[in-house]
């Protein structure tokens, strides 16, 4: 079986090799609470003013930018840095404008309501 981690770009820089991609993931969780959804993700160590979040039709995108300690020479570098991004394909359109989201102990949570249904009209 193959050894995966090898061409990862964490274990890559563990090795003192350069990352080569520098855009990350991150997990997430979708809740589905029947009119809205919960998404819930794991943004460790950030500030709010580091994460953007964009909400379109059924498409929600987090982006996020850690701010990067500069100062010193590094001898060892293992902490990942760099740009956190993530596109969640929702199974129904939500509410662009009645989205919300908060960011507390290291979890952002985003609340989507879900688009009303379109009503059936009878013909008369």
């Amino acid at each position: 079986m193959p050894d995966r981690t090898r061409s990862s770009p964490a274990s890559a820089q563990s090795r003192g090799r350069p990352a080569t991609d520098r855009s990350r993931s991150f997990p997430v969780d979708v809740a589905d609470r029947g009119d809205s959804f919960l998404v819930s993700a794991e943004l460790p160590g950030l500030r709010t003013q580091d994460i953007d979040v964009t909400v379109r039709k059924n498409k929600l995108q987090i982006v996020a930018e850690p701010a990067t300690e500069t100062d010193g020479t590094y001898r060892r570098r293992e902490r990942d840095s760099g740009t956190l991004r993530r596109v969640i394909h929702l199974p129904e359109a939500v509410d662009e404008k009645h989205a919300s989201a908060s960011y507390n102990d290291g979890i952002l949570w985003v609340t989507l309501q879900k688009r009303d249904q379109p009503t059936h009209v009878e013909i008369q």
